[in-house]
């Protein structure tokens, strides 16, 4: 059980805190309330741009990176379509500078012409690098094309194009940095050897007179209706195999539905030995790689069912053995049972090895206190414990309706 204290500052901050009186160091996780999601379609790419410029330094901190390390500290990020992570881990001794830096770079982050112009170098390069220089760069934006015609989640969150960030402005990354990073959208976690006095003392101290105009992110975004015909592309791809991605739209992951269907996939994909390994890769060799897994999401989750095809088969054949595989599965109903309480077993085991580590702990506290549901970090390990194999497979059943899938059949470019 994750024992935990909940108070929120005058200017909207919202603060929860979890006390480990076993470990000598202190993790600050700052969560804000925008990703991917919250981009422009003619502006993508900026919530992870953000990643990158929180980091170059603010009016009052020339090296964000020096100072934590000079304090013995530990910092990273990451940006998901959902919502952009910040964590800074220090020894209890220097925690002060944590909250230091934290509150400095809301206040009043290093936005100028030199700090853009590098970061934005950074980011282009990793565009490069990820979407045009290896297998599979654009897999997701295929994906979430191929899913997606109106909502938000349609372009992924290194950005739509990459002239979105080249023709990025100094005007626009302001307004983005005035607009969303601002206390009413800041969730703030802290875990470590610190009493919740303290807590509530440096909080105060170094963000309690942070007050900025804005609202915070309602949350709110155009969804997409299932059309009810299945959506196919055919593209190259740098992989020098063929591969063929089966792709379903899932319930958000505030729903029950969400979880079966993680477990579902681990099922059915998760190992070596697996249902789906051993009948595509060594019972009909078709590929040399084929797996599955579920993408939760706050609104909803994608699952995706794939294979890496070998040399001479043919993708409509893969397509169909795919389809087939995962039907015998849910089929076999009950003679899925030792395979559903190991499955079972491992995530609860993985979740409780999460919160072991203080890092994952604060973020995953952050997450759901930013949601106002701080109870689901105790929860979790019930709603894994509570389910049922009929339950899991009837989720399942419903999920993939043929009519509503996505194909997607990559070909090695050189073809």
């Amino acid at each position: 059980m994750i024992k935990y204290n909940r108070f929120q500052l005058a200017n909207g901050i919202k603060v929860i805190h979890s006390f480990d009186s076993t470990i000598s160091t202190v993790v600050l996780n700052a969560l804000y309330n925008v990703g991917a999601r919250d981009e422009r379609e003619n502006c993508t790419g900026f919530a992870h741009l953000f990643e990158h410029l929180m980091f170059a330094g603010s009016k009052n901190v020339l090296s964000f990176d020096q100072e934590i390390e000079k304090a013995g500290g530990q910092n990273n990020a990451f940006t998901n379509n959902e919502f952009t992570n910040y964590y800074i881990s220090v020894p209890i001794e220097n925690v002060e500078t944590a909250f230091w830096l934290e509150s400095d770079r809301l206040l009043a982050l290093n936005i100028n012409e030199e700090s853009l112009n590098i970061q934005r170098g950074v980011v282009i390069e990793e565009f490069k690098q990820r979407c045009f220089n290896a297998p599979f760069g654009q897999l997701w934006h295929h994906v979430r094309e191929l899913l997606y015609t109106k909502s938000p989640y349609r372009w992924p969150t290194i950005g739509k194009n990459i002239e979105h960030i080249e023709n990025a402005t100094l005007n626009d990354v302001q307004n983005f940095y005035d607009g969303f990073y601002i206390p009413q959208n800041l969730t703030i976690s802290i875990v470590g050897n610190i009493a919740i006095e303290e807590t509530k003392l440096l909080t105060d101290k170094w963000f309690g007179s942070i007050f900025k105009t804005g609202l915070p992110n309602p949350n709110n975004y155009v969804t997409d209706e299932n059309s009810n015909d299945v959506n196919r592309l055919n593209t190259t791809d740098l992989s020098p195999n063929p591969a063929v991605f089966l792709l379903w739209k899932g319930p958000s992951i505030k729903e029950n539905q969400s979880l079966s269907l993680d477990i579902f996939s681990d099922m059915l994909g998760g190992s070596e030995v697996s249902d789906l390994t051993e009948r595509m890769v060594k019972e009909l060799k078709l590929c040399n790689a084929a797996e599955c897994f579920y993408l939760r999401g706050l609104d909803e989750g994608i699952f995706v069912l794939y294979g890496i095809l070998n040399e001479g088969i043919n993708q409509d054949m893969v397509e169909r053995e795919l389809l087939n595989t995962l039907n015998q599965f849910i089929e076999k109903r009950e003679h899925n049972h030792f395979v559903f309480e190991s499955t079972k077993n491992k995530v609860y085991s993985a979740l409780k090895f999460d919160h072991i580590n203080p890092i994952n702990l604060a973020q995953k506290l952050a997450y759901w206190e930013n949601l106002n549901k701080p109870d689901e970090i105790n929860n979790e390990a019930n709603e894994i414990q509570n389910l049922n194999l009929s339950e899991v497979l009837k989720t399942a059943k419903s999920t993939f309706d043929p009519k509503n899938m996505s194909v997607l059949y990559y070909s090695p470019i050189n073809d």
